[in-house]
């Protein structure tokens, strides 16, 4: 529902509600029962900076034009379930969470294959995937692009560590054929942000592994992508930058008109039109970059407290350990990519369910659930237990 749904519903809305049932709901009973018998497990230093992240948008509140309570308390609730009940799910059922993650990336690659196939027995390979409705009225509601994008980045390198981690060549077949449709879904959709997305997340897992598997991977990638760029040069210089300095400097302009706490935290950010930033050739709505956009909201305060965060999580993977192991990249491989698409492409920090969650809130939610301590010790006491062991003392994959 996280994202093999997103392309298939045809209200994002509609399938934020039917969420709350079948995640939001059994996360929060499950949070419930396991911090009334462990409370001192939620003040984890991690725990604390996230929550001190959103009680600055809450304050911010205060200061935005049209505050919207509900909505933006809503979302904060559900981001906090989420990633605290994959923190609870990692340290108790890891290997589970891992199978159920594999899972869910397998079937949106079914579901990413059903959509090119009707595509493209309509349509020349040429044409980039959801550019036209033919081969795909009636059936597949959601033909965003962008949305697309964001959606399939987390599945794609969850399979990809899912692949370096398995040794039985069964499986490895089946997660070769999964990656290789999610990967090609990617380049179809000939979005630059993705395909940039696609291989720097790609360099990273190999700097990381030195995986042989995901080397081929990539260079398949790499030939692909330069198949659609050499048959169709003149489509991608056309495009130049897409003017994205030039929106990124207007927002900067905009954002530092209150630099130090932004201008309160809501669901939309102020279109900007060539009348008010001369350097635009049009209209643009967002600022295309999640640290832009947050410092939008929050201000210089934002940036501070939200890299508090990052940094203690990315402290205690490396003292952990936990980049290490290859058990772990089904957690820790959609993180590079997924902040890379919203480098390009990043718009809204906090809001309820919406599929750049699969390049933000998933990938940091997942990454945190490789900690297997969650009570307040230090996070040297993480490598100790950065898996459950067996008798013999061997580490339970």
């Amino acid at each position: 529902m996280f994202s093999g749904a997103v392309l298939l519903t045809p209200s994002l809305g509609t399938l934020g509600h039917a969420l709350k049932p079948v995640f939001f709901l059994p996360a929060l009973i499950l949070l419930v029962r396991y911090y009334r018998r462990t409370p001192s497990d939620l003040f984890d230093g991690l725990n604390l900076a996230l929550l001190a992240f959103f009680f600055l948008g809450l304050i911010s509140l205060f200061w935005v034009s049209e505050p919207r309570w509900t909505r933006m308390t809503h979302a904060m609730l559900q981001i906090a379930l989420l990633f605290l009940s994959c923190r609870v799910l990692g340290q108790h059922y890891r290997p589970l969470l891992a199978q159920a993650l594999v899972l869910s990336a397998m079937l949106t690659a079914v579901v990413a294959g059903v959509v090119m196939v009707l595509f493209y027995r309509a349509n020349p390979l040429m044409l980039p995937l959801y550019e036209v409705r033919t081969g795909l009225e009636g059936l597949i509601p959601n033909t965003n692009q962008l949305i697309a994008t964001m959606t399939m980045m987390a599945p794609t390198f969850i399979l990809a560590g899912a692949l370096v981690a398995e040794q039985r060549s069964g499986r490895r077949i089946l997660l070769t054929l999964g990656l290789a449709i999610c990967a090609l879904f990617l380049v179809a959709l000939q979005r630059r942000t993705g395909l940039v997305a696609l291989i720097g997340g790609g360099v990273a897992l190999i700097l990381l592994t030195r995986s042989k598997r995901i080397m081929l991977a990539l260079v398949a990638v790499i030939i692909a992508t330069s198949y659609f760029i050499i048959t169709d040069a003149n489509h991608y210089i056309s495009r130049g930058d897409s003017e994205r300095i030039a929106v990124w400097l207007s927002y900067l302009e905009l954002a530092g008109h209150h630099p130090w706490f932004g201008h309160g935290l809501s669901d939309n950010i102020p279109t900007i039109t060539p009348e008010q930033s001369p350097i635009l050739p049009y209209a643009v709505f967002h600022p295309h970059n999640i640290l832009l956009s947050l410092f939008y909201y929050l201000g210089a305060a934002g940036l501070v407290v939200f890299a508090v965060f990052f940094i203690i999580l990315l402290r205690r993977l490396l003292i952990s350990r936990a980049v290490f192991e290859h058990k772990n990249l089904v957690f820790l491989a959609p993180l590079a990519p997924g902040l890379i698409t919203l480098m390009f492409d990043g718009e809204k920090v906090i809001t309820p369910f919406w599929p750049n969650w699969n390049c933000f809130w998933i990938p940091l939610a997942l990454a945190a659930a490789t900690l297997a301590r969650t009570a307040s010790s230090s996070p040297e006491s993480d490598a100790s237990h950065a898996a459950p062991c067996g008798e013999n003392g061997a580490a339970n994959d």
